[in-house]
């Protein structure tokens, strides 16, 4: 993405297009940037989902109770797929390819060095992979990387990683209590090559401990609470002896509900042995709750609210989501399996194409045939929401980076929400320097549900 270096040497530019767009909407930081902005849609759609889960119902089930009850042991049986694998199903060569040649940037205008990533490789120590497969668990987050290094590789010299957040040796976060398959350790021991519910790819070697096989009976018989906000403390579960952070997208097994709505969980802590040991804790009712949730609009809106405003952070960048993370985290308290990236999530579930067909014709169809807070609508390398309709405008809830402009010449730049917003189909249409001009509407190919109920 051609977006930083531009970006910072036209601020002006950049601040005259936000200025003609109006009333600026800050991040749930509390602040916009200079390259940063604001599109009409963002002032004129309520950026509340509780609006539009009132207008379609908010207690209404979206999936009746027996289909809920079979997509939440799907999802269960995928979370733990990992611990009953024998050996890795990720290829050698599939794995190694990356380490061939140096590529992208470290930061600001540092370029990866050949000698950097050949030292890379040698510690990876390929040759010998898959050294072993041992069930195991993440006992924290922790970044799930391309290559056993916690620096990043930009594609273009980013000074500020904030303003081009696409670290691309990030596939993912994983939250605490993720089951992982351990593949391969590096010649220095520092990082495990794990294969996840999710992915594939290189964690720190801290953050993930060994279970044995009553660890594994205790975690996988168990009911489970999911978390519903984020940065929910977990005493007691970080590095030496502090506390860790839990947010949306973690499930912990349930020990206990108590008379105050507070629940008893489970968390995985890392002992002097390498192996994982449960602590029992207290999550107050409103950071938790059993899952699955009962899969209402209205609780849907009280979980994606949490998120509402948030920054963008391609694979988890931050701690922040991208596209498909807040898809993906936000139906995990409701036990709906989506996968990883946006482009498998558009194909999960009933699908339509929404391929060959006009604006208004993409727009009708999804006004029609989609399911409020439970649709979503996809195109290549994006993957939103279908909330419902604002004054007869289909409405989307994304967590975007950006809409595609032209500046100074560049026809692939981008003007950035960077944040988890509510969209029409149209956004940025207003910009007076949109490529071509074409919005995401142009490029709309898919409407998917991923579950339906039963005839």
């Amino acid at each position: 993405m051609k977006s930083c270096i531009r970006l910072l040497l036209s601020v002006f530019c950049l601040l005259l297009f936000t200025a003609c767009s109006g009333k600026q909407i800050p991040t749930r930081d509390g602040d916009l940037p200079p390259w940063m902005g604001t599109v009409a849609d963002m002032r004129h759609f309520p950026q509340d989902l509780n609006f539009y889960a009132n207008a379609v119902g908010p207690d209404k089930p979206l999936l009746d109770a027996w289909e809920q009850a079979a997509q939440d042991a799907r999802f269960n049986r995928i979370f733990f797929g990992p611990w009953e694998m024998g050996k890795t199903s990720m290829r050698k060569r599939d794995v190694a390819a990356i380490f061939r040649k140096a590529r992208g940037f470290k930061h600001g205008t540092v370029r990866w060095s050949q000698r950097e990533w050949d030292a890379m490789s040698r510690n990876a120590h390929l040759s010998a992979f898959p050294s072993r497969a041992q069930a195991a668990i993440s006992v924290r987050n922790t970044d799930l990387r391309e290559m056993p290094t916690h620096e990043a590789r930009f594609s273009e010299p980013t000074p500020d990683p904030r303003a081009n957040p696409f670290d691309y040796f990030q596939y993912s976060l994983l939250p605490p209590g993720t089951p992982v398959l351990v593949a391969h350790t590096s010649l220095d021991g520092r990082w495990h090559f794990v294969e996840c519910p999710v992915a594939g790819g290189w964690v720190d070697a801290e953050d993930v401990a060994l279970v044995d096989e009553n660890f594994r009976a205790v975690w996988r018989g168990s009911r489970y609470a999911a978390v519903l906000r984020d940065k929910v403390v977990l005493p007691g579960t970080g590095r030496n002896g502090g506390d860790g952070q839990a947010n949306i997208g973690t499930i912990l097994p349930l020990a206990g509900e108590n008379p105050d709505g507070s629940l008893r969980v489970l968390t995985p802590v890392k002992g002097t042995d390498g192996m994982a040991h449960s602590a029992e804790i207290i999550l107050r009712g409103g950071d938790a709750a059993p899952k699955p949730l009962p899969l209402t609009a209205g609780n849907v809106a009280r979980v994606g609210n949490m998120m509402m405003g948030q920054r963008y952070g391609w694979g988890g960048m931050f701690g922040d989501r991208d596209c498909s993370a807040l898809t993906r985290e936000l139906f995990t308290p409701f036990g709906l399996w989506l996968p990883r990236n946006s482009g498998a999530q558009a194909r999960a579930g009933v699908t339509q194409s929404l391929e060959g067909l006009g604006a208004k014709e993409k727009e009708a169809l999804i006004l029609t045939n989609g399911v409020p807070f439970l649709s979503l609508v996809g195109m290549r390398g994006h993957i939103t929401l279908y909330v419902g309709k604002y004054k007869g405008r289909a409405a989307l809830f994304h967590n975007v980076w950006g809409v595609r402009v032209i500046e100074n010449g560049d026809n692939d730049a981008r003007f950035i929400l960077g944040r988890a917003v509510v969209t029409s189909i149209t956004p940025g249409v207003e910009l007076k320097n949109l490529y071509r001009p074409m919005t995401f509407v142009d490029r709309l190919r898919t409407l998917s549900t991923p579950a339906v109920s039963r005839p």
